[in-house]
């Protein structure tokens, strides 16, 4: 068992990415269902997780991934016609394979039972052909057709399907001849397969490969003994040629050259190059991304204790900064340190990055659920993938953004009929894009459905004590909008299974605050919403401005910091008692620092001060001004977390070790504006 326990972790990563990709090839598959290297993808897929299954001993997700083999097995070779029952069939395995997975890792045991779900497929494929869908029926089969006809025939055919022939018909040259070729491999040849691999290469090198019985992707998976391989190529060599080259390969007993008769049917051509071009572009957009990489996996708590390594070797190297070393040997050292540990710090970044796509990827598949569900028309687009984000916070956004998402189907876009009669397309738009911005990165989710209609929400706001009558009359559009994340607040008439505008919304801005993010909503009634998420690039080290307030030091990360400036007395203002200021034509107001982290302090300090130092912060949208006694400098941070006892702690999000040793908290803008 200790052998088995030791390859588990590899099984869950392995299987994770292996369901993605299944979920992701279904969905491509339901789109381009005449698009073979889909098919072929999603097939092998399926092959490696059984092979797994099988190898860990799992008995139940081996034959659930057997059984969704076989369909797919089928469907490549135009057994089964691609329709939307079969790709529900096919969505509902992979969600019972999901499962027994999540039950594996929870419990070490299948405890899932899949039996109607085989029973399913079963009732499925029985009523598509009227057999069971087995392979050993089918090499059954295959076998006695063999003997049937090995004396009648040397070379039987091979079938070629629509896909195969429109293929001939793009590539067939005024010189070129269909052929089919047979090759038989030495019975005693040891590396069988190695064999098969080389002939299928030096066919795609003698002319353009159509098609072979086994399939390529069959022969280079090495796991059958392949002792006759079937050819179809367009080539402009001679037949007693290609005999030749494929002759002297090793270990080759018998080669057939036959010139093979195909009728090609004329169809419309502009029609076939339109055809082909939107399949290779669904084909490469779809499924390309499914490449092996050089690429090596690394438990995150080890990433972790790397980060907090390069941590404490920047605190060192900023404590012998201060110091003041500078002069001969210990300058030149000071500085190759400097050089070497921003370099670290860097790469060890780099290294924690992960592209969005790995948490974007589950949602194509959400989406057409739910539109399904709820019978409503969405084009889904994804934008910026690749945008790369700290592992940590990777794992954290997947929760936020569903909901978020479920909530623009449920109830951002409108129902078709509805949309048709505001004059809009039947089919709704929701994008979900991430970019970087500077410092952070930023994510978007859009919809142009019903939008949201503030003055309803200030009403249901006031009716439940959320605010004043009062305060709602000072609130502008965009304050107005920000209620929608406070607890329980939904403009939906009706709360549906599958989400409620404010209905966890609370909880969204609370976790996509505690990632050190902001969040904010934009919205037009009838035009659509708008909800953007900044989240820092990285959670462990970043840029600050140390600054003095009542002769302590603290940090404000440079990612909230709109601007810092001096002002005089003149240029400060009061409205209803508070003070403001003017800043590029808007009017904001200016916070004490020292009232804000409760500090005890003389009044009347600033008064005798020609000018007062200024920090203008950004919070989700909105500008706050705080007087501040000092700006000292601007220093990388490694930002420590306080313990669960200081959690709550207003203003203060973390701490930080300082040139000398001491500790500097980090302002938390979010409270303070």
């Amino acid at each position: 068992m200790s052998d088995k326990n030791q390859y588990l972790q590899m099984f869950f990563d392995e299987s994770r990415e292996y369901i993605q990709m299944l979920n992701e090839g279904v969905l491509a598959l339901e789109n381009n269902p005449e698009d073979s290297e889909i098919i072929n993808t999603i097939f092998r897929a399926a092959h490696s997780l059984k092979g797994m299954a099988a190898t860990m001993g799992f008995d139940s997700l081996t034959e659930l991934t057997h059984k969704v083999e076989n369909i797919l097995d089928r469907v490549r070779n135009d057994e089964l016609k691609i329709e939307t029952e079969l790709i529900d069939l096919l969505f509902s395995g992979l969600d019972h394979i999901e499962d027994l997975v999540a039950q594996i890792k929870e419990t070490g045991e299948e405890q899932k039972d899949v039996k109607d779900y085989l029973d399913q497929l079963e009732a499925y494929t029985a009523g598509n052909n009227g057999s069971k869908d087995t392979t050993e029926d089918k090499s059954e089969e295959k076998e006695n057709e063999k003997a049937k006809n090995e004396n009648k025939k040397e070379i039987d055919e091979i079938k070629l399907n629509k896909k195969d022939i429109d293929m001939i018909k793009s590539n067939l040259g005024e010189d070129d001849l269909i052929y089919q070729i047979k090759i038989t491999i030495d019975e005693d040849s040891a590396l069988k397969s190695a064999r098969g691999y080389m002939v299928v290469k030096k066919a795609k090198s003698l002319g353009y490969f159509i098609k072979s019985v086994p399939e390529e992707a069959e022969i280079k998976d090495g796991e059958k003994e392949i002792d006759q391989i079937k050819l179809v190529i367009l080539s402009h060599e001679e037949s007693k040629d290609i005999k030749k080259e494929i002759k002297d390969i090793s270990d080759i007993n018998k080669v057939r050259v036959t010139k093979r008769e195909v009728t090609l049917k004329e169809e419309d051509e502009d029609k076939s190059k339109k055809k082909k071009k939107s399949k290779k572009k669904s084909s490469s957009s779809g499924m390309s991304s499914f490449q092996t990489s050089s690429t090596v996996r690394v438990d995150i708590e080890k990433l972790d204790k790397l980060m907090n390594m390069v941590g404490e070797l920047l605190i060192n190297k900023t404590r012998l900064e201060s110091l003041g070393i500078e002069k001969g040997q210990a300058k030149d050292i000071l500085t190759q340190l400097d050089r070497v540990t921003m370099e670290l710090h860097y790469n060890v970044m780099q290294i924690r990055m992960v592209p969005v796509k790995h948490t974007f990827n589950r949602f194509p598949r959400m989406i057409r659920d739910i539109s399904k569900d709820l019978n409503k028309e969405i084009n889904f687009m994804m934008e910026g993938e690749e945008t790369e984000l700290d592992r940590s916070i990777i794992d954290e956004l997947s929760d936020p953004l569903t909901h978020l998402l479920r909530n623009s189907v449920d109830h951002g876009i409108e129902n078709p009929e509805v949309r048709e009669e505001k004059g809009k397309d039947r089919e709704g738009t929701i994008s979900l894009r991430a970019y970087q911005k500077g410092s952070e990165i930023i994510i978007e989710v859009e919809d142009d459905g019903a939008g949201i209609d503030e003055d309803k929400l200030v009403e249901k706001a006031v009716e439940k004590d959320v605010i004043t009558e009062s305060e709602a009359k000072d609130m502008d559009k965009h304050d107005k909008l920000q209620l929608m994340f406070a607890a329980g607040l939904s403009t939906s008439e009706e709360v549906s299974d599958v989400s409620g505008r404010g209905v966890g919304m609370d909880v969204v801005k609370k976790t996509v605050e505690n990632l050190d993010g902001q969040i904010y909503i934009d919205s037009e009634v009838d035009k659509g919403t708008k909800i953007t998420i900044s989240l820092p690039l990285t959670l462990a080290i970043t840029e600050a401005l140390m600054l003095k307030v009542n002769e302590e030091v603290f940090a404000l990360p440079l990612n909230s910091i709109n601007e810092t400036m001096r002002i005089s007395h003149d240029d400060i203002k009061k409205i209803n008692g508070e003070e403001v200021i003017s800043f590029r034509d808007k009017t904001i107001p200016l916070l004490d620092s020292r009232a804000k982290l409760n500090m005890e302090y003389d009044e009347d300090r600033y008064k005798d001060a020609e000018e007062i130092s200024v920090v203008v912060v950004n919070s989700s949208g909105k500008l706050v001004a705080l007087k501040v006694d000092e700006l000292l400098h601007q220093q990388e941070i490694v930002i420590k977390s306080l313990s669960e006892y200081l959690d709550n702690v207003k203003n203060i999000s973390g701490a930080t070790i300082i040139g000398d040793g001491e500790v500097a908290l980090i302002l938390d803008v979010r409270d303070i504006a």
